[in-house]
């Protein structure tokens, strides 16, 4: 390799000063020299064609400062002063430990000076002279200080233009400290263009004569970095012209000869540091320093104020396991936890108090025998069934006085809140009211008691009480009927099999009307022998001699549109175009976000369109199995359409917002994706991932505990009967459903976990400050929990800890455990809990706790990263046995 020509400007640099040198240095100054009033000359450091360097002391301060002293031709060209003011004005802003930074520009006694950090050590270009090749260990230390120091300058909009190992100084702790920051510049002006610099390590633009940019200082950092770990040059030449040409070719250096023993990771970072074209290097120092071995790429691009890519987010360095202690703690909680809400739901959930005890293919049966007793025995074409709460009955119920006995005779009052509903038609039942479920698309394909309409005629609904009593039927008649209209009809059947006693019940004009054609109605006003104490209200109706409704209405039955009402409220129409204006005000700033990080790169889209294709495919696959099939082939393919329709809708709009917000997070809260990141690289056994999802189970664990709690403790300690939780009891009609919510919930999850983490970083966009936007996104999340499933009240003190509990987790341990927090409380809230593994429904819980503690287990054992499931301690007592 050439030598350095006189002209660098890193001969003016701050240098240790050789004891052992024989022949002393002279200078303009001689030591114990006063300049300015306040810096006392104590040795020459070095000369070069940038000036000459001191050391002095600063008395005014009391410190240590190298003083570099301008050449005097240089400080008579007003332009090239002007511009050398100019690049340490920007340079003093470098404020690093691994940059030695600049303090002043002095002018005194004719002199132009710099005052800068005098470091106590010598360059890299000398110690590796002195001592040959470092440990890799150590050479890896200098290279991360190296990128550290360059990253921080470059943030600064400072280019060095002339970095190399003389440039770094190695201060006497072992730190790399770059040096000569706004030096190069003014070397430019005072060389001339083929000396300007260092052509030993300046980049091939460089030498083509075009201007320097924070990429050319990435090409000399990788020529430093080989230095360092190699202990000798990249290129050597025996002129300059084939220096010159050794840089300027066109291919990349083959390290494989000269760089054997450097680490591989470290080779190809040299590599692409030293492509030819500027634009195929990284981007930056810190992510050079990200793919050192050993770095932290997340902190590194944090530091440098860059949007962290996926990768380097599931990369970051944090191993995320937990000691066995601490995992068979969570496990044993979560297990134990599980058996509690068990055992709570008997007292706490509504179907734990009522206890049905007759299944769905009882029911359906019993439907059939009362259905057979009417004169409509005939075989049918297609049935459906469900089971439904009604909602009118518990609505009168919460109105009245909240005294300790208010809820505790819902099991003995009939008809009940629990309804079972069976409907048969002579051909195939079609559900086809997907308009109604846009934006909560569980039902579409479902039977339900009015999807389809009763206009086929021998169509028929039964609807039974818990215990199989009749409430309700509805049958519709032929179109065409030859019998006479008769003016009476025997309706002790009909009572038989509502269990009701037909002498307590005294005729009364009728007030309904009937929902099918009827020529004869009659109605009765009486009470159930078991409750004396509640009027009741029978209507039936008949049609050509026959049976076609009867119903049992209780005083909480009401009509189900009031005449005299407006069809719109005030208040509603404002809260629906307040949710529009919402929707609105949230979809335009997320399609420009959107746009914007699309076109600059920043959008992680192959992360959102694996999120995209689990959520199509958990959706579509959730809601085939919710319909109720066995229609004809075109309307199976209606019903395929729609499904995939709703998939694609809720899919799509995830890839958008997905990539919209994600970056946003990786940005401004990275901690929070690291193991979701991880989860969508497909690392299932990262110890990080399990421990979310150990700690995520047990939060979803405890979050609903604590809605199990607001109902049993208000009782006990207040002697205020508390609303049981009306769960979602669709999982009674069958294991279908059941595994419905498996695969529904996941889908639910990730919307609801992305949504909030999505609504935090909006609250930080408006606000700008952490604490305020975890603030108004809690009171966000806590108002759409009130209005779900935590509480009716609106401050509710249990809602908010409800709340607090999974924002908290959140916080903590990430979107990842938020996820599978809201997962578990989701499936956990449709899953009918019980003791009894012997009731009938027993197979739905069993189903659901399976599945959870099959989450557990496996985060539990993820979580440990490896290690032994006891520790260490099953391993000394064998080894001491």
């Amino acid at each position: 390799m050439l030598p350095e020509s006189e002209s660098s400007p890193n001969k003016a640099g701050p240098k240790r000063a050789d004891s052992h040198q024989s022949t002393p240095i002279e200078g303009r100054f001689v030591p114990g020299k006063l300049f300015a009033g306040r810096y006392r000359i104590v040795a020459l450091l070095g000369r070069g064609g940038m000036g000459e360097v001191y050391r002095a002391e600063d008395i005014r301060l009391g410190q240590t400062v190298a003083l570099k002293f301008l050449p005097d031709d240089l400080a008579h060209d007003r332009e090239s002063m002007e511009r050398f003011y100019a690049e340490v004005r920007i340079g003093r802003q470098v404020s690093h430990p691994n940059v030695c930074r600049l303090y002043d520009l002095i002018d005194a006694d004719g002199h132009h000076c710099l005052a800068m950090e005098y470091v106590d050590g010598e360059d890299l270009s000398a110690l590796l002279k002195r001592i040959g090749r470092l440990p890799a260990d150590k050479a890896t230390e200098i290279a991360r200080d190296i990128c550290a120091g360059l990253g921080a300058a470059h943030d600064k909009g400072v280019i060095h233009r002339d970095l190399k190992p003389a440039n770094v100084m190695i201060d006497g702790k072992g730190r790399a400290r770059i040096t000569d920051f706004g030096i190069a510049a003014l070397a430019d002006d005072i060389a001339n263009a083929e000396h300007a610099g260092t052509p030993a390590y300046m980049a091939p633009e460089q030498l083509e004569g075009k201007p320097a940019s924070i990429r050319s200082d990435i090409y000399a950092l990788g020529l430093i970095l080989f230095e360092t770990f190699a202990g000798k040059p990249l290129y050597r030449a025996r002129s300059q012209p084939e220096l010159l040409a050794l840089h300027s070719e066109n291919k990349t250096p083959d390290l494989s000869s000269s760089a054997r023993d450097i680490p591989a990771a470290v080779r190809q970072t040299i590599l692409r540091c030293l492509e030819k074209d500027p634009y195929a290097r990284p981007p930056s120092a810190h992510a050079v320093m990200a793919a050192l071995p050993g770095g932290d790429p997340l902190q590194a691009a944090l530091a440098a104020g860059e949007t962290p890519s996926p990768a380097m987010v599931a990369a970051a360095g944090r191993v995320g396991d937990i000691s066995p202690a601490l995992a068979w703690t969570c496990l044993l909680l979560s297990l134990a936890g599980l058996l509690l809400i068990a055992f709570l739901a008997r007292t706490t959930t509504l179907v734990g108090r009522l206890q049905p005890d007759k299944s769905p293919d009882v029911l359906s049966d019993k439907a059939r025998e009362i259905l057979g007793s009417f004169g409509h025995g005939e075989r049918a074409g297609d049935s459906a069934r469900l089971f439904r709460f009604d909602h009118a009955y518990l609505d009168t119920v919460a109105s009245k006085k909240p005294t300790s006995e208010r809820w505790n005779r819902i099991a003995e009052a009939r008809p009940g809140p629990l309804l079972f509903v069976y409907r048969q038609s002579p051909t195939n039942l079609v559900a086809k009211e997907y308009a109604k479920s846009i934006f909560s698309p569980t039902d579409i394909g479902r039977i339900n008691e009015t999807d389809p309409p009763d206009i086929v005629p021998g169509m028929a609904t039964v609807v039974l009480d818990r215990h199989g009593w009749l409430t309700q039927f509805v049958r519709v008649p032929s179109q065409v009927d030859s019998a006479e209209p008769t003016h009476s009809f025997d309706w002790s059947p009909a009572f038989v099999a509502a269990g009701m006693d037909q002498g307590r019940f005294a005729p009364t004009a009728p007030a309904w009307t009937a929902p099918v054609d009827s020529d004869f109605k009659v109605a009765w006003n009486g009470t159930y022998a078991s409750q004396p104490d509640v009027s009741i209200h029978v209507e039936a109706a008949a049609y050509r001699g026959r049976p076609v409704w009867f119903t049992v209405h209780g005083p909480w039955v009401k009509p189900t549109v009031s005449t005299t009402a407006p069809a719109i409220a005030e208040s509603d129409r404002i809260s629906l175009w307040a949710a529009i204006g919402f929707c609105v005000a949230m979809s335009v700033p997320m399609l420009a976000m959107f746009r914007r990080n699309l076109l600059l790169g920043r959008g992680d889209r192959s992360g959102a369109t694996r999120l995209a294709v689990f959520m199509f495919l958990a959706l579509d696959l959730a809601l085939m199995l919710r319909a109720d099939h066995g229609a004809s082939l075109f309307d199976e393919t209606v019903l395929l359409v729609n499904v995939l329709a709703q998939a694609l809708y809720f899919s799509a709009s995830m890839w958008v917002a997905y990539v919209a917000f994600e970056p946003a997070a990786r940005r401004r809260w990275p901690e929070m994706v690291i193991s979701w990141s991880r989860v969508l690289a497909g690392r299932w056994r990262d110890p990080m991932v399990g421990r979310d999802l150990l700690f995520g189970g047990l939060t979803g664990i405890v979050m609903i505990l604590v809605i199990h709690a607001s109902v049993l403790f208000p009782t006990v300690f207040l002697h205020e009967s508390r609303p049981p939780i009306a769960q979602v009891i669709s999982t009674l009609d069958g294991s279908r459903n059941q595994v419905f919510y498996l695969l529904l919930d996941t889908h639910s999850a990730v919307i609801f976990g992305f949504g909030n983490l999505f609504g935090l970083l909006v609250a930080l966009t408006i606000v700008r400050r952490r604490w305020l936007a975890v603030g108004l996104q809690f009171a966000f999340a806590y108002l759409f929990f009130v209005s779900t499933i935590a509480s009716s009240s609106l401050w509710s003190p249990v809602t908010a800890l409800f709340t607090a509990i999974w924002f908290a987790a959140m916080l903590r341990f990430g979107l990842w455990a938020s996820i599978v927090a809201i997962y578990v409380l989701f499936l956990l809230y449709a899953t009918p809990m019980t003791l009894d593994v012997g009731v009938w429904y027993s197979n739905s819980m069993l189903v659901s706790l399976l599945s959870i503690a099959a989450v557990l287990v496996y985060g539990f054992h993820a979580s440990l990263g490896g290690k032994p499931l006891f520790g260490h301690l099953f391993l000394e007592r064998v080894e001491n046995s």
